[in-house]
């Protein structure tokens, strides 16, 4: 038996046929859209749909792209019409159809029919003349611009520059929506002009291209300082095709350098945009910035200037695509104090110079700021002559929410890094993360590159933080006045060079508890032999050795005041370099200078040559009549390099003069001299328990 279905032409046909034993079962539907085919018992619905329109507004002869489903792949079996005027298909396919919109057009709902079947889609908005506005250009004299059309429809056109001047003010009521295209085409405020676009949450403003396409027109540009310069609920879309002549950048939002411009951005939407979402000049004023969302442009979500990073706001939210950080230019924190908000995404450094701060800076609690090449941070000026500055670095974070420096492509010196030239007590890096500074030194006076540089009389404090992979010193302490405040806790590893560098008279300032040992190409603290003659002086036990040079001159370290070294200290001394109790010369002249330096068995204080065998370093000089001169279990080994006085005497430790000194359960080794060598008589020497070998004068030189 054979069955057979006649299909009509322009009818949609749902056709079934369940294979049995017995035979065929068929049904199919009529054109009049009644009782549809069935499979177990359900209807097989082939009716069109349509889930998108782009764009939903232009002028007669735009191209639109509806995308749906169950389209005919034949074009001649679709019917497409705008507001019931019908469109010539240009191609298809069952998920998309590509039309122009046609002469005859209105705005009005896009429908599509296939085969008989029609479906209704959204509305389309037809751009015609009546609401193009380039016939008032230049905006002279207060203007409003009202809505016209109800909800979604677009009120005006714009294609040309709309110009705000002569401290006219361009009012745009809520609900208005305006549709923008070609190079210059946007509103522009200058000569004390003001554009005061305020929309509602429920009747937003909205800026948009023609096409839908990130960059079809120029976009929004405050050039005038006017108080009513406003955004609020508005959206701006499509916009920065080309580059302001005031800032040669591509961005929806600007405010330029004209006039000191300034303006309010509040509970505003800018994206996909072509450029910057905004852009804000180091010369203008975001008086009021907050509830914002500034996402999915082609360029950052905000390009900034040093010196306007507190004019951001928190409650922003900022999203990048490719480049998904705040752009921050190059000058100087000078006129204002900067509160730099935490954002929800980091601060990027741009620019290979150093940002000054001359005025006070302070970081929240949880922020990234990362920094290109050639790029740092800089306190006070940058000639080496040490004038005081004001400028301030407060960088607090907390455990849970640090604040991080670090560059922009990872590795040792992929930027400057840190430099304090300022005496402010609000210098402060707690609970920071500082990492890959160091490509060079960033003062004019730096002989070397730290992750954190101190100049002249800085002081700074530093807790809870980690300063790593430098490609020179964790921290240079360029200069012998600059000061570690409150320094503690903190872990300075895998730097290129020491962990520190830093002048003698400094290190009390260090803490034990901090890591010093992990991953530093030089594992100890680099230390110049500055004369130690303005205050007593601490040196404490630290999980590292202190490796001592000479004095810049050459000369070994003097020392005018008391010196304490704790027991399990490691003293390392350079060729040439030495410690001697007294002031330079051969007078004798008594001083109070002295050195107490009590070990235990367990944990012996060491003095050494940096390189092992006898004489590799000057040794120890007592020129000092004190009775706190006590050496107890050290071991001192491989000094007597050469003669210390003029008047004579090589050795471990050489006593001149009126010296005195008491010596315990110490070991004396490798001298290039006498283990203990004596200068012009009149010196004393208690000495018990003590182990010498393998001095190359002997062990005690007689008087």
């Amino acid at each position: 038996m054979k069955t057979v279905f006649k299909i009509e032409r322009r009818s949609i046909c749902r056709l079934l046929m369940i294979i049995t034993v017995a035979g065929f079962m068929a049904s199919s539907c009529s054109n009049d859209g009644g009782d549809g085919p069935m499979v177990d018992d359900d209807p097989v619905d082939l009716v069109p749909t349509i889930t998108a329109i782009s764009p939903s507004s232009g002028p007669v002869g735009t191209e639109v792209k509806i995308t749906g489903t169950n389209f005919s792949s034949t074009g001649s079996d679709n019917e497409v019409t705008f507001n019931g005027a019908a469109a010539t298909v240009n191609s298809g396919s069952t998920t998309q159809l590509v039309v122009d919109v046609p002469e005859n057009a209105t705005s009005g709902t896009v429908s599509v029919t296939v085969l008989g079947e029609t479906v209704r889609g959204p509305s389309f908005t037809v751009i015609t003349s009546d609401t193009s506005l380039c016939d008032q250009n230049e905006i002279l004299e207060n203007t409003v611009w009202e809505d016209k059309l109800p909800g979604d429809e677009i009120d005006y056109v714009v294609q040309c520059a709309i110009s705000v001047k002569g401290n006219a003010l361009l009012t745009i009521a809520s609900g208005v929506i305006i549709a923008f295209e070609g190079d210059d085409s946007g509103i522009f405020t200058s000569e004390g002009g003001a554009l005061k676009a305020v929309g509602t949450q429920n009747e937003p403003i909205k800026f948009l291209g023609t096409s839908g396409k990130n960059g079809v027109w120029k976009g929004i540009y405050f050039g005038s300082n006017h108080p009513e310069n406003r955004l609020e609920h508005v959206t701006v879309m499509h916009a920065g095709r080309s580059a302001s002549s005031q800032t040669g950048e591509k961005g929806a939002v600007q405010l330029s350098r004209d006039e000191n411009s300034r303006a309010t951005i509040v509970n505003c939407t800018i994206t996909d945009n072509d450029g910057y979402g905004l852009f804000l000049t180091d010369e203008s004023v975001l008086e009021g910035f907050s509830g914002n969302t500034i996402s999915d442009n082609e360029n950052a979500p905000v390009a900034i200037f040093f010196n306007q990073l507190g004019a951001l706001d928190a409650s922003t939210v900022y999203q990048g695509t490719a480049k998904n950080y705040i752009e921050v230019r190059e000058n100087e924190i000078e006129d204002d104090i900067v509160n730099m908000p935490l954002l929800n995404i980091p601060y990027r450094f741009v620019e290979s110079k150093k940002y000054s701060i001359k005025n006070t800076l302070n970081i929240a609690a949880g922020n990234t700021l990362e920094f290109t090449g050639g790029a740092g941070l800089r306190l006070g000026e940058q000639a080496s002559d040490c004038a005081d500055t004001s400028g301030a670095l407060n960088a607090t974070g907390t455990m849970d929410s640090p604040i991080t420096f670090k560059g922009v492509t990872a590795g040792k010196g992929s930027w400057l890094g840190i430099g304090f030239n300022s005496s402010s007590p609000n210098n402060k890096l707690v609970y920071c993360n500082i990492s890959d500074g160091g490509s060079s030194g960033i003062y004019n006076a730096s002989d070397f590159a730290a992750n954190i540089t101190l100049q002249c009389e800085s002081r700074v404090t530093i807790q809870n933080s980690t300063i790593s992979n430098s490609a020179g010193f964790g921290i240079y302490m360029l200069d012998n006045d600059a000061e570690l405040e409150g320094f503690e806790l903190n872990e300075i590893v895998n730097n290129e060079l020491a962990p520190l560098w830093m002048h003698l008279p400094q290190v009390d300032q260090l803490d034990s508890e901090t890591s010093y040992a992990e991953g530093n190409g030089r594992p100890y603290i680099q230390i110049e032999g500055n004369a130690v003659t303005e205050a007593d002086l601490t040196i404490k036990k630290l999980e590292v050795p202190y490796r001592i040079e000479t004095e810049k001159s050459g000369r070994e370290t003097y020392v005018e005041r008391a010196i304490t070294i704790e027991a399990g200290t490691i003293l390392e001394f350079e060729t040439g370099a030495g410690m001697v109790l007294g002031s330079p010369g051969v007078d004798c002249i008594p001083t109070t200078g002295s050195m107490n330096a009590q070990g235990t068995a367990e944990e012996p204080i060491v003095f050494r040559g940096a390189a092992e065998g006898q004489g590799t370093w000057l040794g120890i000089g007592i020129n000092s009549s004190s009775s706190a001169n006590q050496l107890s279990y050290c071991e001192i080994s491989g000094g007597g390099s050469k003669q210390m006085y003029n008047a004579g005497g090589q050795g471990n430790i050489v006593i001149h003069c009126s010296g005195n000194l008491n010596i315990e359960n110490c070991t004396i080794e490798d001298s290039g001299g006498w283990g203990i060598d004596f200068v012009q008589g009149g010196n004393s020497l208690s000495e018990t328990e003590t182990t010498f070998s393998n001095n190359a004068l002997g062990n005690i030189a007689s008087d």
